[in-house]
C-alpha cells in the first residue's frame, strides 16, 4: 500500500484558491491511492485441479466469479490466473461437481473435483431440462464427445451405442441412416421423431447437421417419457441440441481439420466364390440335386469343366466352336459396339475388389467462433465435409454455416439458432440393398467367369445364357459418375422467453425448415447384358418442402417444504407443404453430359414425360405435464396431449394421449444409509399412450391421375394430338383414425461403488392397436392402390441393460438389448391362434462392449399372408 503525505502551509491572499486546489489534490490522491490499492490486491494464482484420487484433470474452466476472467487447466491439470486477493474462483468441468473456493490472499490453490452421480445429471427432455432423479421414463444420453471422434457425415451412425437402438446404414457417403428404437411397431413409418433445438423434424435424413455443432443427444424410448410429443412419438424421440454458445470473454476461435482414408473390410469377397471353376461346381450340384441336366454352353464337359476362351461372341465374329458350341476363335476385326460384341472368359473376376478396391479419402474441416459479454452470448460455426465413397465413382460434399445468439435484457431472453447447408452427391448407386437394381446386389450376383471389359475395352457382362441378367456393377457406377443430387436447406428457430417471477418461465419458439433438392441422372445403353437395352435416357426431379412449428409453453415451479411441484402447459401448431416434379427423355442424340436435358430437340420427343405431385398437412396440439416429488424421494409424473391431424378422417382427427410415471429413489431411505455397494438408486415405472398418423396426406379421399401410355387414348383430335384421360390411382378411406401405441416400462437406475459404476435396466412391453395398413386387393378390384385402413395388432417386448465405469482419465461401457416383435392379428378377428394368421416374430439381440457390437440376424420362423415387410 503506497501512502502519500501532503504538507500543510499557511494560506495567504490566495487562500480560497489554494484551499480549493488542496481539496482537489486530496481527492485525486485518494482516487489514485484507491486504484493503486486495487492494483496491489491483484494476485497471480496458480494450482492443480485433480480428481478425488489425485489424477490431474485437463480442460477444467477456472473463472473469477463476477468477472469475465477465466483460464483452463493443461494436460497436467495446472492453471494460472490473475485474480483479486479477496475474490472467489469457480471450477467447472463436464461430469464433475462445480467447486467454488475463496482466494483469501493465497497465491496457490489446489482443488479436487468429485464426479456427478448418475441421478444428479441434468438432461434435456420434452420442452424442459430435468435431473435424472426426476425422470420416471426410459431416457438415454449419447456420449457426444466420444461419437465425434468418428468422422462421418451424420452422427446417427454412432447411435447404436445406445441400448435399445439399432442403426442400419450403407457405406455410401452421405447415405441415409435407418434408426429404430426398440424395434418395429407399425406397418407405416417407423422412424423416430427428431427434435432439433426444440423444432420437430419429420424428415429422417438429417445429414444437413454438422456433427461438430451438436452439444447433446437424448433418446426418449418409452411412452411415459415421449408422450408429450403425442402423435409423432410412437417410434420414440431423439432430442438434438446444437446451441453451442460462448463460454465468456472475448471471441474464441477454434479450428480443426481431420483427414483420413476409409477402406471397406470383411467384404463379400470373403465368402463369395471368385474362382470360376469353384463357382461351376456349386452350379453343377444345384442342377444335379434338382434332377436337371447340367448346362454345357459355358464350362463345357461337366465332368471336365474348363474356363471358356470366350463367354460370348456374336455369330458374325466367330471363327470356330468346340463340341459344346463354345467359341474357340474370333475375328476381332468384326467387333462392333453395340451390335457385335466379343467377351473373353475369366478364370476368376473379383467383382468386390473391382468396385470396392480403392479407399475413399475423407476430409472434415471445422471453424467455430464463440464468445459472450454482458447479457449476450454467441456462436458461429463453419464446416466443410468431403468424402469419397469406398465404391468407385461417388462422392459426397457438404458446406454448412450455423449461427446462434442469445440476449438477456432483465427478465426477457431472446435469440435465434439458424443453420444453412448445401449438399452435393456425385455419382453413386443405392448400395444398401442386395437386389439386382442396387450396387451391392449387382456386385454379388455377377459371376466370376464374366470379365470386367470385353476385348475392345468396353464394359462386359453376362450376355450368354446362364450368366444372369445383371448389369456390370463397375459400369453402373461409371455411367452414374456424372449424376448429381443437390440438397439445400435452411433450418432453425427464433425464440423469446420471459420470467415474470422467479417461479414462472414463459417461452415462445418459431421453428422452420425450408428444403430444396434436385437430382439429374443418366441411364446408359446395356447391349452387353443378357436382356440388352439399346435406349438411353435422362431423368430429372426437383423437390421442395417447407415446414414450420410454433410452440408456446409456460412452466411453473414451486416448493412447499419437502414438496416440489413443476407444471408445464403448452400449445403447438405445425404445418408443412411439399411438392415434387420429375421428367424424363429417352433416345438421346448425344450422350455428352452437356446435352443431358429434357428437350425435344435432344432426344425422342415422343418419350418425353413430365409429372408432379405434392401434399399439405397440419397438426394442432395442446399438452400439459405435471411433475411432483416429495423430499426427492417419491416422484410422480402425469402427461396428457391432444392432437388434431389433417391426415385422418373428419370424425377421427382428434386424439388424446395420456401418460404417467412413478419413481422411488430408494437410496434416500434410512435403511440404505451407509450402503457400501449402492451409492444411489432409483426404481421407476411408466405407462403411456402415443399415436401415429404417419401416412401420406390426402388418403382420406379418392385420388385420380395417370401417365402417358396409361390413361392416354389412341384417338387423334383436330390438332393431331392424342386424347388424355385419367383413372383412379388410389382408394380413399374417410374413416381413418389414430393408430395407438400403448407402452409399459419398468426400470432401475443404480450408481455403485461410490458412483464409479452405473447400471441401468429397463424392461418394456409395447402394444400397437388400430394399425394403419393398406392390404393387397384382389385383381377384380382394379389397379388403384388399396385404401389405408385401421386393422390388426402388433406387440413388442424386450429389455435394455447398460453398464459403465467412469474412471478419472478413462471410461468403459457395455450394453445388451433384446426385443421381440410379433404381429398378433391382421384382419381384426383372427389372432395368433389362427392357422391362417399365425404370428410373425422377429427377434433381435445385441451385445456391445467398448464400442464394438455383435448382433444376431432377425429370424422369421413362420409365414403369413402379409405382403408388406415387417
Amino acid at each position: 500500500m503506497e501512502t502519500m503525505v501532503f504538507e500543510s502551509r499557511p494560506l495567504g491572499a490566495a487562500g480560497p484558491i489554494r484551499r480549493r486546489a488542496a481539496r482537489l489534490g486530496l481527492l485525486l490522491a485518494l482516487a489514485f491511492g484507491a486504484v493503486t490499492a486495487v492494483q496491489a490486491q491483484q494476485l497471480t494464482v496458480t494450482g492443480t485441479v485433480s480428481s478425488t484420487i489425485g489424477v490431474p484433470l485437463s480442460g477444467v474452466t477456472v473463472n473469477v466469479r463476477g468477472t469475465e476472467v477465466r483460464a483452463s487447466t493443461n494436460d497436467r491439470g495446472r492453471y494460472t490466473i490473475l485474480a483479486p486477493s479477496t475474490g472467489q474462483l469457480t471450477f467447472l468441468a463436464v461430469g464433475k461437481k462445480t467447486v467454488q473456493v475463496d482466494i483469501g490472499g493465497r497465491t496457490r490453490i489446489d482443488v479436487s473435483m468429485e464426479a456427478i452421480a448418475y441421478l444428479e445429471q441434468t438432461v434435456v427432455t420434452a420442452y424442459t431440462v430435468q435431473r435424472r432423479s426426476e425422470i420416471t421414463g426410459a431416457v438415454s444420453t449419447v456420449d457426444v464427445d466420444a461419437a465425434k471422434k468418428e468422422t462421418g457425415a451424420s452422427i446417427l451412425k454412432r447411435l447404436d451405442a445406445v441400448p435399445g437402438i439399432t442403426v442400419q446404414t450403407s457405406g455410401a457417403p452421405g447415405s441415409r441412416s435407418t434408426v429404430r428404437i426398440r424395434g418395429i411397431s407399425s406397418f407405416q413409418n417407423n422412424d423416430p421423431l427428431y427434435v432439433i433445438d426444440g423444432v420437430p423434424v419429420q424428415d429422417s435424413y438429417i445429414n444437413f447437421l454438422n456433427p461438430n455443432d451438436i452439444t447433446s443427444i437424448q433418446v426418449l424410448k418409452d411412452a411415459s417419457a415421449s408422450s408429450i410429443y403425442g402423435s409423432r412419438a410412437s417410434n420414440g424421440v431423439i432430442l438434438i441440441e446444437t446451441t453451442k454458445g460462448g463460454a465468456g470473454g472475448p471471441p474464441k476461435m477454434t479450428a480443426t481439420i481431420r483427414t483420413g482414408m476409409a477402406t471397406p473390410v470383411n467384404g463379400y469377397d470373403r465368402f463369395t466364390l471368385t474362382n470360376s471353376l469353384d463357382y461351376f461346381n456349386v452350379v453343377k450340384k444345384a442342377y444335379q440335386n434338382a434332377g436337371l441336366p447340367v448346362p454345357t454352353n459355358i464350362y463345357g464337359d461337366p465332368n471336365a469343366p474348363s474356363v471358356p476362351a470366350y463367354t460370348f461372341a456374336a455369330n458374325d465374329t466367330r471363327t470356330g466352336t468346340d463340341a459344346f458350341g463354345r467359341p474357340t476363335g474370333v475375328d476381332p476385326a468384326k467387333y462392333s459396339y453395340p451390335n457385335s460384341l466379343i467377351m473373353a472368359g475369366s478364370p476368376g473376376t473379383n467383382w468386390w475388389k473391382a468396385v470396392f478396391g480403392d479407399p475413399g479419402q475423407v476430409t472434415d474441416a471445422n471453424l467455430s467462433i464463440t464468445g459472450s459479454g454482458t447479457g449476450n452470448q454467441y456462436g458461429i460455426s463453419f464446416n466443410y465435409f468431403n468424402q469419397d465413397g469406398t465404391a468407385a465413382y461417388n462422392n459426397f460434399r457438404r458446406v454448412s454455416v450455423r449461427a446462434n445468439t442469445q440476449f438477456t435484457r432483465g427478465k426477457l431472453t431472446f435469440g435465434e439458432n439458424v443453420g444453412i447447408s448445401a449438399e452435393r452427391q456425385f455419382g453413386g448407386l443405392p448400395n444398401d440393398e442386395t437386389g439386382e437394381t442396387a450396387l451391392i446386389g449387382k456386385n454379388i450376383l455377377m459371376q466370376p467367369v464374366v470379365p470386367i471389359r470385353d476385348i475392345n475395352g468396353n464394359f462386359a457382362s453376362g450376355k450368354a445364357v446362364g450368366l444372369g441378367n445383371n448389369t456390370n456393377p463397375l459400369k453402373a457406377a461409371f455411367e452414374a459418375r456424372d449424376n448429381i443430387g443437390r440438397n439445400n436447406r435452411v433450418f432453425g428457430n427464433v425464440f423469446a422467453g420471459l420470467a415474470p417471477i422467479p417461479s414462472m418461465a414463459l417461452r415462445s419458439s418459431f421453428g422452420f425448415s425450408v428444403n430444396q433438392g434436385n437430382f439429374s441422372g443418366y441411364n446408359a445403353i446395356t447391349p452387353e447384358n443378357s436382356e440388352p437395352s439399346f435406349s438411353n435416357s435422362v431423368f430429372e426431379n426437383s423437390s421442395s418442402a417447407t415446414d414450420w412449428t410454433w410452440s408456446n409453453t409456460a412452466k411453473y415451479t414451486r416448493g412447499f417444504g419437502a414438496n416440489n411441484l413443476s407444471v408445464l402447459v403448452g400449445q403447438e401448431a405445425n404445418a408443412g407443404t411439399s411438392r415434387f416434379i420429375n421428367g424424363a427423355l429417352s433416345n438421346l442424340l448425344s450422350t455428352d453430359p452437356n446435352s443431358r436435358y429434357i428437350q425435344d430437340a435432344l432426344g425422342d420427343a415422343n418419350t418425353r414425360s413430365v409429372s408432379s405431385s405434392g401434399g399439405e398437412s397440419a397438426l394442432l396440439s395442446f399438452f400439459g405435464k405435471a411433475d411432483y416429488n416429495f423430499d426427492e424421494k417419491y416422484i410422480a409424473s402425469v402427461t396428457v396431449r391432444r392432437d388434431g391431424s389433417s391426415r385422418l378422417g373428419p370424425n377421427s382427427r382428434w386424439g388424446t394421449f395420456p401418460a404417467f410415471g412413478l419413481g422411488w429413489r430408494i437410496s434416500k431411505e434410512p435403511f440404505m444409509k451407509g450402503n457400501r455397494v449402492i451409492s444411489d438408486a432409483m426404481l421407476r415405472v411408466g405407462y403411456g399412450v402415443t399415436g401415429n398418423q404417419s401416412i401420406p396426406s390426402g388418403r382420406t379421399l379418392n385420388q385420380f391421375g395417370g401417365a402417358n401410355g396409361d390413361t392416354y387414348y389412341d384417338i387423334i383430335g383436330s390438332n393431331n394430338t392424342v386424347r388424355a384421360g385419367y383413372r383412379q390411382v388410389s382408394l380413399g378411406n374417410p374413416n381413418l383414425k389414430w393408430e395407438e401405441n400403448r407402452s409399459t416400462n419398468a426400470g432401475a437406475d443404480l450408481s455403485l461403488f461410490d458412483n464409479r459404476v452405473s447400471l441401468i435396466i429397463d424392461v418394456y412391453d409395447r402394444a400397437t392397436n388400430n394399425l394403419l395398413f393398406d392390404p393387397a386387393l384382389p385383381g377384380a378390384a382394379g389397379i388403384a392402390a388399396p385404401p389405408i385402413v385401421n386393422i390388426g395388432r402388433m406387440n413388442n417386448r424386450g429389455f435394455d441393460i447398460s453398464l459403465s465405469h467412469q474412471g478419472n482419465s478413462w471410461n468403459v461401457s457395455g450394453a445388451i438389448s433384446r426385443y421381440k416383435n410379433k404381429i398378433v392379428s391382421i384382419d381384426g378377428s383372427r389372432t395368433s391362434s389362427s392357422a391362417r394368421s399365425r404370428p410373425v416374430s422377429a427377434t433381435r439381440s445385441s451385445t456391445r462392449w467398448g464400442g464394438r457390437s455383435a448382433r444376431s440376424s432377425a429370424s422369421r420362423p413362420t409365414a403369413t399372408s402379409v405382403t408388406r415387410p415387417t
